[in-house]
């Protein structure tokens, strides 16, 4: 499934690309696929109940970095972390596709307990609970979080002298849990670890940086981003090389796909796969292949490919057809989650 798009124009845009040390043989196209999430919720699952059940304790950040910390700096911080965390994971799961998750339920039962008693899950009277009142068919659970703090210095040498670097390190581990309301254990449980590094001074020269908060914030959103791409189906930046090749003919389709003029390159591979050359009609069938991707019509796009290597067992087709099967599957199981 590929982003919407004009007829036969592509999203992105067409580079060249030097391969195997041979310029202008090749020519890159690069668009979005939507893929499946990692997660496949039942079909009656249309309303989801976010919890936050972060423990709000210090056992949250390590010995070293709570030193000096009073009740009321955890509270800014923790503040931070849930915000910037579960804005991440709603800003996902806005722009899904599967418009029933646009707008989860937002509820805060923070727990009591430290971080390390991860085993105090919800039980099933209590999702039960949750999701009646909330009219949820399935509760997603923010359990816990972790944060640790580095600060560090290089130094080394170069004909200059002496030169520092000074970054920060930041790293989390946050976990998560889905609940039904039809079972004692988690549906799925999943954690994300993140590092982020930010850079003071590079090559002796200062770097401006966000401020610790600030830090800490970008951390967490993006583990928030990352958690709401495991749950739902999204678009990714894919390539496919086209052969552009030494022949004329090969090279004016080239111009018509830089152009987006893309029915007039097909007319030409079309024409190409009577040459007596079984190369060039391989390298014509795989051209085919990448333009019925485009449209979306992944089964004719791998009958091309299939078409290609009868004619020559060639390594970027056989390499494009493992990509296409892999596609054509993650496709049906998209149509499955949005559907």
């Amino acid at each position: 499934m590929n982003r919407p798009r004009a007829h036969a124009v592509i999203l992105a845009f067409i580079s060249l690309l030097l391969m195997h040390g041979c310029a202008s043989i090749y020519s890159v196209v690069e668009f979005e696929v939507l893929e499946p999430a990692t997660v496949s919720f039942p079909d009656h699952v249309d309303q989801l109940l976010i919890v936050n059940r972060a423990p709000f304790t210090m056992d949250v950040f390590s010995e070293e970095d709570r030193g000096g910390m009073e009740r009321e700096h955890l509270i800014i911080i923790d503040t931070l972390i849930s915000n910037n965390t579960l804005r991440g994971l709603g800003a996902v799961l806005k722009e899904s596709p599967i418009e029933n998750f646009h707008h989860p339920i937002w509820f805060s039962e923070r727990r009591m307990d430290t971080a390390a008693l991860s085993d105090m899950i919800l039980t099933k009277p209590e999702v039960i609970s949750l999701c009646e009142r909330y009219g949820a068919d399935a509760l997603i659970s923010f359990e816990s979080y972790t944060l640790d703090l580095g600060e560090h210095y290089d130094y080394y040498s170069d004909a200059s002298g002496q030169i520092q670097n000074h970054y920060y390190e930041f790293s989390n581990e946050v976990k998560w849990n889905i609940h039904l309301p039809v079972s004692p254990k988690p549906f799925d449980t999943y954690v994300t670890i993140d590092t982020i590094y930010f850079s003071n001074v590079q090559n002796g020269e200062l770097v401006p940086v966000p401020s610790t908060t600030g830090m800490i914030a970008e951390l967490f959103y993006s583990s928030g981003t990352k958690y709401g791409r495991y749950l739902v189906p999204v678009w990714y930046q894919t390539s496919r090389t086209l052969y552009k090749g030494k022949g004329d003919l090969l090279k004016q389709a080239s111009k018509y796909t830089d152009r987006g003029e893309w029915e007039d390159a097909f007319a030409i591979w079309s024409n190409l796969t009577t040459s007596p050359d079984s190369t060039l009609v391989s390298k014509a069938y795989h051209n085919m292949a990448i333009f019925y991707e485009l449209e979306d019509n992944l089964d004719s796009a791998s009958y091309m490919v299939n078409m290609a290597l009868v004619y020559d067992s060639l390594a970027v087709v056989e390499n494009y057809r493992e990509e296409i099967e892999i596609r054509i599957l993650n496709q049906k199981e998209v149509r499955n989650q949005v559907d």
